[in-house]
């Protein structure tokens, strides 16, 4: 292995991580860009640095609140039209219970 160009990644093989690893590791951790480690040119695993995982694992965490969130605004909305009663205004109190908001 030469060297690493990155430019949505560099692809490497197997046996460039073998013979490699310490430099692979430390040009991802320097380029913030994954590499892709291919055995005969199939891509099998990708090498991410740490911050750029965690920084992966945010979005999908953010992303996945959101979608439990949307579902949760729907499920509420069929109960509301299933008992015929409309959503109330709640409000977390400081003992962690829900109470209808004041005014409702």
């Amino acid at each position: 292995m030469k060297g690493l160009t990155f430019i949505n990644g560099a692809t490497v093989s197997a046996t460039d991580v073998r013979k490699s690893w310490s430099k692979i590791v430390q040009a991802v951790k320097d380029s913030h860009k994954p590499v892709f480690v291919c055995t005969n040119n199939t891509p099998e695993a990708v090498v991410l640095s740490f911050e750029e995982f965690k920084n992966m694992q945010e979005i999908v965490e953010a992303a996945r609140r959101e979608q439990l969130g949307q579902q949760m605004v729907c499920d509420l909305l069929d109960i509301a039209q299933l008992t015929g009663r409309p959503i109330k205004h709640m409000l977390l109190n400081k003992k962690d219970v829900f109470e209808e908001a004041e005014g409702q």
